[in-house]
């Protein structure tokens, strides 16, 4: 409410200052100018106008104000089963995905725990309310489905949606868009998450697919581009970067010991595994009991990984 007598204490000032100009301030000594009808014009418009004045001031008294309160409520609105309504399709999801076999490994897979990989596939019994704890993921997700398409079909790639198979390693992934010597890869992020450096996973994932379609498709990809568009709408960030065989291949190799794993029901060693992600894993308790094999592996295996080094934007 103070707001609004700061505004009209402004325009009463104007319209004062206006009537003003009426009165000649050349001589010194203030002088009496006669009225004009120009003048009692502008006394009608100030007197209208204080009226107008008190008229909104009693109409915006009885509204409440948003800063009136420091938290949001409302009965309206049930933001609990709105928060549970997103979990559940985030639950219902999870379960259509485990329903069926899956006869290639997905690409997400290679840059993970192949042994959190093997439990999930082996389907080990986990609380799956702890799994989608963040129900807000739900909304991330969606809202990162419309970037994705609007980018796509706003920019001139020549493929978008290129679903790719490696029959070699029984891997299979879905790449954003192509151009020319480009593979493309389009990411949504939290603009106060984003550090002007891309993730490496998102750089791996994009290495497999180019390594895949040259491979086995005969294209010709000599770089990737992650494009990083804030979910503010407000910036989109791309990074090119080379493609690199040597690092492609390493992952497409977990492929294979994933697979043997799984048609033998032999647990394999948690390569790929890093410490956040042990910490939160909902398979813990089972890994726990099943001892590493080849830890001289693990550790090798984490040697040849390239460094977490960054690209900044050029």
């Amino acid at each position: 409410m103070m707001l609004l007598n700061n505004e009209y204490s402004k325009l009463l000032l104007y319209l004062e200052n206006l009537l003003d100009q009426n009165i000649d301030s050349t001589s010194k000594k203030p002088k009496i100018v006669e009225s004009k009808p120009s003048e009692n014009l502008n006394k009608n418009v100030i007197d209208k106008t204080r009226r107008i004045i008190e008229e909104c001031q009693e109409i915006y008294s009885d509204i409440p104000l948003a800063y009136d309160s420091g938290i949001s409520s409302s009965k309206g609105f049930d933001i609990k089963k709105f928060e549970n309504l997103m979990k559940s399709k985030l639950i219902d999801e999870y379960k259509r995905l485990q329903s069926y076999e899956r006869p290639y490994i997905s690409v997400s897979e290679l840059y993970s725990c192949l042994r959190s990989n093997y439990y999930n596939r082996k389907r080990y019994s986990i609380n799956v309310d702890d799994k989608f704890n963040f129900t807000y993921l739900y909304l991330i997700q969606k809202v990162g489905n419309e970037i994705h398409e609007l980018v796509q079909n706003l920019y001139d790639f020549t493929e978008v949606e290129k679903t790719i198979v490696s029959e070699k390693f029984k891997v299979k992934g879905r790449a954003d868009a192509l151009k020319n010597e480009y593979l493309y890869e389009i990411k949504s992020i939290d603009p106060l998450k984003f550090k002007n450096k891309y993730d490496m996973n998102h750089y791996y994932q994009a290495l497999i697919y180019a390594y895949i379609l040259n491979s086995e498709y005969n294209y010709n990809i000599k770089y990737v581009t992650i494009l990083y568009v804030l979910r503010n709408l407000k910036k989109v960030y791309p990074f090119d970067l080379p493609i690199n065989d040597k690092i492609a291949k390493s992952f497409l190799n977990r492929a294979i010991l994933l697979r043997n794993s799984l048609d033998k029901n032999i647990v394999p060693d948690p390569i790929g595994s890093s410490e956040e992600q042990c910490k939160f894993c909902l398979f813990k308790k089972y890994c726990d009991k099943d001892e590493i094999k080849d830890p001289k592996l693990i550790k090798k295996e984490k040697e040849g990984h390239p460094s977490k080094s960054v690209f900044l934007i050029s």
